[in-house]
């Protein structure tokens, strides 16, 4: 299970992130508010992306770093 810091990162980097629509407007109006995996419409209530996608995507943070270092 990936942390909330990570769930928040894969939602920057996730080319499939869709914020469900009533977290949308919060987001926008409320500025300490952060895009995260858990407000997007492909997150389940069981905490996986239907997708599939947070492994991957988390894999290509992974290899970004490695290369920058």
């Amino acid at each position: 299970m990936a942390s909330k810091e990570q769930l928040r990162k894969i939602a920057i980097y996730c080319d499939s992130y869709a914020p469900v629509e009533e977290n949308r407007l919060r987001l926008k109006s409320n500025a300490g508010k952060f895009e995260s995996c858990e407000n997007c419409k492909h997150f389940t209530k069981e905490g996986r992306c239907e997708l599939d996608l947070i492994d991957k995507v988390l894999s290509s943070l992974a290899m970004e770093n490695d290369l920058k270092s």
